[in-house]
């Protein structure tokens, strides 16, 4: 009986490592869609005809800031989060039945996680950055007022969550590693 359900248990294992395998490779496609349709949005939104007479329109909002700086910045953003879903691709494409969580598929989340962070920093911290150089080049002498999105802040919060994630994933990776040296 015992030979019988660890059969059954190995059988189920194998299948759903199958499922979370395919599921990987077809979210990896959705990855690299998401990172191309980033920069082209972006570039639509710089470079486009603005209005909306097209079928399709992006614009670009500035925030207050000189046009050239905001395109500056959202090309920027638009180039690290296109590298970030660029990592998670690559990293559901190392995804395979025996290694769920190998080394190639960590240190490509840890990179996912590290560029959406820097992006998410970047979108709080280029704005105001900005906004003083401006007023510092125009030589502005009265008081300058910085303005901080809660929605930009709060985009901290997953980035630092997919840090924590990615540490779990290390540690999986040496338990799996762990397990199969003691079989």
């Amino acid at each position: 009986m015992t030979i019988k359900n660890y059969r059954n248990t190995e059988k189920n294992v194998h299948a759903t490592a199958r499922r979370l395998t395919s599921a990987a490779h077809a979210l990896r496609w959705a990855a690299w869609l998401g990172a191309a349709v980033c920069l082209a949005v972006t570039a639509l939104g710089i470079w486009g005809p603005g209005g909306s007479g097209s079928i399709v329109a992006a614009t670009l909002f500035t925030d207050g800031l000189p046009r050239a700086w905001a395109a500056g910045i959202a090309a920027v953003l638009a180039v690290i989060t296109s590298a970030a879903l660029v990592e998670l691709a690559r990293m559901l494409g190392h995804v395979h039945p025996d290694a769920l969580f190998s080394v190639a598929v960590t240190r490509h989340f840890r990179r996912f996680a590290c560029l959406l962070m820097v992006a998410a920093l970047l979108r709080v911290l280029l704005p105001p950055i900005a906004s003083l150089w401006e007023a510092w080049q125009q030589g502005a002498s009265g008081s300058l007022r910085l303005t901080f999105s809660g929605d930009d802040l709060f985009s901290l919060l997953p980035a630092a969550v997919f840090f924590f994630v990615a540490r779990l994933f290390d540690e999986a990776a040496r338990l799996e590693d762990d397990q199969r040296s003691i079989v």
